[in-house]
């Protein structure tokens, strides 16, 4: 297994270093979907990006770090979250956001690399479900606020939200759809007393 604590110092800022980070991310992918997270390497990841492996070294010390760089993308999304004064409509938008991000390539590649029981993963894992949950109490915290819900609701129905979500993405059953979103919150915050199921 590999460690993490390799030096990080000289770390480079700039175009180039984007140029890196965006090269090294593909890569990182392309290996995930190629042979998975146990068999993915430093070097492969280094080869298929064109960059030395001492250079990858330098900004992620680990397998884990390059698959943290991965799925950062998905999770800077939900930096940016609706406001619309509807808690139905803006949880319904929340959970279709986390939809696509589980559905996207760099969500496959983290559920299939953490269903694989890397424990060295579990961190990781930790720290996207916490990013994946703060949209959702921002939202819901909002409707509380107004009065929609109840404060004491809000960590328990986003919770919900997330792992309903999380679930049926992991389902043979059909793709979550917007509808499915939707009646989902309707369903959540009816039974929190905000909203009314539709029939």
């Amino acid at each position: 297994m590999e460690t993490t604590t390799r030096r990080t110092r000289g770390v480079q800022t700039g175009p180039r270093s984007r140029q890196v980070i965006s090269s090294v991310r593909a890569a990182t992918l392309a290996e995930l979907e190629r042979v998975g997270f146990t068999a993915m390497t430093v070097d492969a990841v280094a080869r298929a990006a064109g960059v030395n492996r001492t250079t990858i070294y330098r900004r992620w010390p680990s397998k884990t770090a390059l698959l943290a760089t991965v799925v950062e993308p998905l999770l800077q999304r939900y930096d940016d979250i609706p406001e619309t004064g509807d808690a139905c409509k803006d949880l319904a938008a929340v959970m279709r956001m986390i939809c696509e991000a589980w559905s996207s390539p760099e969500g496959q590649a983290l559920r299939v690399a953490a269903g694989a029981a890397h424990h060295e993963l579990q961190s990781l894992v930790d720290q996207v479900t916490e990013r994946s949950l703060a949209p959702l109490r921002r939202v819901l915290g909002r409707a509380a606020r107004r009065g929609d819900i109840r404060e004491d609701d809000v960590t328990m129905i986003a919770h919900l939200a997330f792992h309903g979500v999380a679930t049926w993405q992991r389902s043979p059953s059909a793709p979550l759809t917007d509808d499915d979103c939707r009646r989902m919150a309707h369903i959540l915050l009816g039974a929190a007393g905000g909203d009314t199921p539709p029939s």
